[in-house]
């Protein structure tokens, strides 16, 4: 428009008859919008957290909808606990029975003139021989079993069997350390009927022993046969030594490969007042950790039979090599999607049980087949932990009490709403509860407030609010899974009182109570995704009562302003046909959002015409007009407007098709010729 404006001014100027040294000079007024808006309470109240609605009437209700609070029940079901803690320490190991044989045939023990004087299957009366053996050593080598013991517990245990067919008296054996001849043991038998045995042993706890031994047959009578026998040169006397039931304390040995624990055991988990009896994991772990000084090769087999997935039951087989620095040997399992049954070991006695889990621990260590040394300060030592998130828990929540808040929540409900006073002729707040929990709830709101941090004012919802209690009915379970159909329970409070102090914040703190009145007919769920979902709703019709209610208006001025053109004037045109007389500043803002002037101040706009009902008839129209004296290129304009419903003090309803209509003009001035 303004570069036509001037082809056509340059069209008249050289068309002209002039002389070209005469200089023409023309002031040109041009008169140019700057901004036209028209709002209604609509636009003027609007934000994206308001919904306006309007009835078939077009009466608007604005309504406020937004998350009220996260009410965290995490700690209602929680599994972070260690489980099987096994320490084996070698006094507690066991070491497999040595057993050592060493035979002594009747034919050896006659020699050659004793052979040609009983001649082997004869038939014939054995006449007394004592001391038939005095001062036999029998060398006994142990080296496949140790190199040498010190013992904690154990037992010596010699078996000497008579296999002649005459009996033996007076036998005295001694067991000797080959090494330094130091008398470990000595047994007496007074008489050994034939074909028999006597057993004799003797502990060695505190005893040390090494692999070289003598068994020392000091005497041995062999009695007369009370009839002929048959001499078998074959017949022996079987000397059997033994060591049995042993502990260490230290040793140099080959220790066989044998299970060091087997624990079989329940184990409880601390829920509080909970009964669960079974848990679908979401995300979960459990980690073996183990260590052994030992120097052989260790193996846990760790198994959870309550815990299954697609029927298989957890098992783990962990293996744990020796360590001289105490480093832990550690097993991740992962357990998400598994059930985990809390009933106890199936078929328990006692029958079922909850919060418990049944788990077993073997724990093997296995045998290099060469000699190792060990004391009684090598240990083997494991634990696990396990931690889980549960996808859901069914069984008994228990009663708890859950503190929520104290909350400080900003609204901006009313944040175009700068200043004033409003009354309401209704408003509501509601609070949407829907309860995913499958169990029963309390709600006590212990503080409810709105608050205005301008005026530092404060208006409480009221003892009569704050001392009742809201009964939420528990949420049905569909098909044993999600989805999950919430009950929903609207706690309403009317709020008008709360509202006209204008808040931009709201304070609360609430108390939860799950499971109020003990445990129901069926059994409760939890699903930790799926709990509580609390929401509020405010629904505020307007119909008001507004004394000083000052609202403000931005608007970006599009027009170009460039450097040859000037303003003179600026009119404000307002077509207000919304019931409310308003006062008027208008502050103009450059580019920079800098503020160049202010005009209009507290220019009165009057009322749109209503009847006797307070309904709009007519619109009014008031122009202003003020001069301007700044070079500075307008770019925004703030229209900050107090409203006053008329002198009757009754309420004033707002319909969507109240409208305000704004134009601002600008006389534009541009001298030519100069």
């Amino acid at each position: 428009m303004k570069n036509n404006i001037f082809f056509f001014l340059c069209i008249f100027l050289f068309s002209a008859c002039k002389h070209e040294l005469e200089r023409p000079t023309w002031d040109v007024d041009l008169l140019v919008p700057l901004i036209h808006s028209q709002m209604s309470i609509n636009d003027m109240l609007s934000d994206s957290a308001i919904t306006i609605n309007e009835d078939e009437d077009g009466f608007i209700t604005l309504v406020f909808q937004e998350k009220f609070t996260d009410i965290n029940l995490d700690t209602l079901i929680d599994i972070k606990d260690t489980l099987g803690v096994t320490k084996v320490v070698l006094d507690s190991m066991t070491f497999k029975d040595i057993s050592i044989t060493e035979t002594s045939r009747l034919g050896e023990l006659l020699g050659p003139l004793g052979r040609i004087a009983f001649p082997h299957l004869d038939t014939m009366n054995i006449p007394d021989m004592p001391g038939l053996i005095q001062g036999k050593n029998i060398p006994i080598d142990a080296s496949e079993h140790f190199e040498s013991m010190t013992f904690h517990k154990g037992y010596l245990r010699i078996n000497l069997y008579n296999g002649f067919p005459t009996e033996l008296a007076n036998v005295d054996i001694s067991l000797v350390d080959a090494n330094n001849n130091n008398t470990i043991a000595s047994f007496n038998f007074p008489s050994i009927p034939p074909i028999s045995h006597v057993t004799d042993s003797i502990f060695l706890g505190g005893m040390s022993i090494n692999k070289d031994l003598v068994a020392i047959l000091n005497n041995i009578d062999v009695l007369a046969s009370s009839a002929p026998v048959i001499i078998n040169h074959w017949d022996a006397i079987v000397l059997t030594i033994e060591i049995i039931d042993i502990s260490l304390t230290d040793a140099t040995a080959i220790f066989p490969a044998q299970q060091v624990a087997e624990i079989i055991k329940e184990h409880p988990f601390n829920l509080g007042s909970a009964r669960i009896t079974e848990i679908k994991i979401k995300e979960g772990t459990v980690t073996v950790n183990s260590t052994s000084t030992l120097p052989d090769t260790g193996r846990i087999y760790y198994n959870i039979p309550s815990l299954t997935l697609g029927g298989n039951t957890f098992s783990s087989l962990n293996i744990v090599p020796p360590s001289n620095n105490g480093e832990y040997t550690s097993y991740k399992y992962n357990l998400d999607g598994y059930i985990l049954d809390l009933k106890g070991k199936q078929g328990r006695s006692g029958g079922d049980t909850v919060n418990t889990i049944y788990t077993e621990f073997f724990a093997f260590i296995d045998s290099s087949g060469g000699l190792v040394h060990l004391n009684q300060t090598d240990s083997f030592f494991s634990y696990t932990d396990i931690d889980i998130i549960p996808e859901y828990a069914r069984g008994y929540l228990g009663q708890d009490t859950i503190k929520v808040g104290p909350e400080e929540r900003k609204t901006n409900v009313f944040n175009k709403i700068l200043s004033g006073d409003l009354d309401l002729e209704s408003a509501k707040l509601t609070f949407n509860i829907r309860n995913y929990l499958g169990a029963d709830l309390q709600i006590k709101f212990d503080q409810l407030s709105t608050y205005n941090s301008s005026t530092n004012t404060t208006v409480s919802a009221g003892f009569n609010f704050l001392s009742q209690f809201h009964d939420i009915t528990r949420a049905t379970e569909m098909t044993g899974a999600i989805p999950i159909v919430p009950s929903i329970t609207d706690i309403e409070l009317d709020a008008e009182s709360m509202l006209e102090i204008l808040p931009n914040k709201l304070k609360s703190k609430m108390t939860l109570y799950v499971n109020p009145f003990g445990p129901g007919n069926i059994p409760d769920f939890l699903y930790p995704a799926y709990t509580i979902d609390a929401t509020l709703n405010l629904e505020i019709p307007l119909s008001i009562i507004a004394n000083n209610l000052t609202l403000v208006d931005t608007n970006e001025v599009e027009v170009n302003q460039n450097d040859e053109v000037e303003i003179d004037k600026l009119f404000l045109t307002i077509k207000n046909g919304i019931p409310f007389d308003a006062t008027l500043n208008v502050m103009l803002y450059d580019e920079m959002d800098n503020l160049i002037d202010t005009l209009f101040n507290n220019a009165i706009l009057l009322s749109a015409k209503v009847d006797e009902n307070n309904l709009v008839t007519q619109s009014t129209t008031s122009t202003l007009t003020a001069n301007y004296n700044n070079s500075e290129k307008i770019r925004k304009v703030i229209t900050v407007a107090s409203f006053n419903t008329q002198a009757n003090n009754s309420f004033v309803k707002i319909y969507s098709d109240y409208k305000m209509d704004i134009t601002m003009s600008a006389k534009l001035r541009k001298t030519i010729g100069n």
